[in-house]
């Protein structure tokens, strides 16, 4: 397995997902591409993982972490332990299409200079029932860099396939990022290498009210720490990254912000993020019109 370069490493990190693993590695099993091995990453759990993994645990790779330290160590310990010249990402409580594997593999064969490929996906909620197609209409490919930066983070983690020589000039996923730190990872992964995005679904993206991904106040503070980090560290590199676009995305950093805490009623976070938003872009009008109706 180790010299084969078909071999397709799946990394599953869990955290007290018992209830949503075995539909999901049952989505592994049932993939029409069969040459992979399927690393399941025990990030301390404190629930019955153990015992729901049992009659998986002839046909995956199983690493217990003793304590929980998040979800880019447990990431990380997975990559690290990977033989597969590819690393494809399944968080526990989502869902693969039978013919991911298989899709993602023809798209590398496809374009063999890209560094990373990612699908659109379909949302569903905690019993599986589908919510509706992710929303864009075509997902961006090539150098996406500058565009993902700009943007919301619109690549999910379930969906991800990365050739894992890719993590030698990246680095791992960065273990201080509690939240977020896929998209610092796509960032670096996007900076560096093109990346192809499939254009059909093959997750099914669990809406989870207890993920922490729904913590939106976690996730804002480290939206900021991406924006904040991203820019330091490639404003030099002459890659489109410059002063005037980090305060433009500062600026919508802050109005999003605004807007969401205006939403749920606090008006003082509301207010000090929308005049946040305003020193960076003074002249936008929409971020200019929320602000003034709290006055």
């Amino acid at each position: 397995m180790n010299g084969n370069c078909s071999l397709i490493s799946v990394i599953v990190p869990t955290y007290n997902c018992a209830r949503f693993l075995p539909e999901s590695l049952g989505s592994v099993l049932s993939q029409t591409y069969d040459f992979y091995e399927t690393i399941v990453v025990d990030d301390g759990s404190t629930d019955n993982t153990k015992a729901v993994l049992n009659p998986f645990m002839q046909k995956i790779k199983y690493i217990h972490l003793e304590q929980n330290r998040g979800l880019p160590a447990a990431r990380n310990a997975g990559i690290q332990s990977a033989q597969g010249k590819y690393i494809a990402f399944l968080d526990a409580d989502d869902l693969w299409l039978p013919e991911k594997l298989q899709t993602d593999r023809e798209s590398f064969n496809k374009y063999p200079d890209v560094g990373m490929v990612y699908s659109r996906h379909i949302n569903i909620d905690e019993k599986g029932y589908a919510l509706g197609d992710g929303r864009r209409k075509r997902l961006p490919s090539g150098n996406i860099f500058i565009r993902l930066f700009s943007e919301q983070n619109f690549i999910i983690s379930s969906s991800v396939v990365v050739r894992k020589d890719v993590f030698e000039t990246t680095g791992l996923f960065d273990e201080q990022l509690f939240n977020c730190q896929d998209w610092d990872m796509w960032l670096r992964i996007a900076f560096y290498f093109k990346v192809a995005g499939i254009n059909k679904p093959m997750v099914k993206y669990r809406h989870n009210p207890r993920s922490l991904s729904k913590n939106r106040d976690n996730v804002l503070k480290y939206q900021k720490q991406v924006i904040d980090k991203t820019y330091t560290v490639f404003k030099d590199k002459m890659c489109g990254m410059s002063e005037k676009l980090y305060k433009k995305r500062l600026a919508s950093h802050y109005a999003k912000a605004g807007r969401y805490y205006l939403r749920i009623g606090n008006r003082s976070l509301a207010n000090e993020n929308f005049r946040l938003s305003l020193k960076y872009d003074p002249l936008n009008l929409r971020t200019l019109r929320y602000y003034l109706r709290l006055w």
